[in-house]
């Protein structure tokens, strides 16, 4: 084992395949032999409605699947007015990844309620936090639609973070993936693991002056 665990909170909204993430990533740390506690929380709407998963793994015997304001190491969250939801849950040294795609609230469609004045993404980069954000816009592809694989692409990029084996992932998807879906969820993943490691090669030349 490389850690003790983690606690980590997955966001996003119904359709997201929030729990598909938290399924994969099961598998991983319990192949590892970590002991595992999940709470999923899903929103009133199958699509568009918030849905959460609380996700705990540790070496130790974990107790209670919820995880309190302040105790979160990881925020993976694939729709940016959820990731605002939750930001206060970091701890001061946690750790945000997420994506700057948004799904307007119903509410604010109907006019029911306003939306929040500001850019969201911009109020997400002014965090205190260590973060990595994802702009679907700027990874487009061909293909498949980077909105509606980001879950894998975020696993991708979560596992190449962590430093990982990508060959131990990748098993994990084709195991646990519908047939006819895997290729596409490779090459989902695939792309989420080179955006990390560009994006962590570029800060390592900004940390250096390169």
């Amino acid at each position: 084992m490389q850690d003790s665990g983690k606690n980590i909170i997955i966001a996003g909204v119904g359709g997201q395949g929030i729990l598909l993430f938290s399924n994969l990533l099961s598998k991983f740390y319990l192949k590892r032999g970590y002991h595992l506690k999940i709470s999923d929380v899903i929103g009133l709407g199958q699509r568009g409605g918030g849905v959460e998963s609380h996700f705990r793994y540790s070496a130790k015997p974990v107790l209670s699947p919820f995880i309190k304001a302040g105790d979160v190491d990881y925020v993976i969250s694939f729709e940016q007015t959820e990731t605002l939801r939750h930001l206060h849950a970091l701890k001061e040294d946690g750790v945000l990844l997420t994506s700057t795609y948004e799904l307007t609230s119903t509410s604010v469609n109907a006019r029911l309620q306003k939306d929040l004045p500001e850019c969201k993404t911009e109020i997400i980069k002014r965090s205190e936090n260590t973060k990595f954000i994802i702009e679907p816009n700027a990874h487009k592809n061909l293909d498949f639609d980077i909105n509606k694989m980001m879950n894998v692409v975020m696993l991708g990029y979560y596992a190449e973070l962590r430093n990982y084996p990508h060959d131990e992932m990748i098993q994990i998807v084709r195991e646990n993936v519908p047939a006819k879906f895997v290729e596409g969820n490779i090459k989902a993943y695939e792309m989420g693991s080179q955006i990390a490691r560009e994006e962590l090669v570029a800060e390592e030349c900004v940390a250096i002056r390169c």
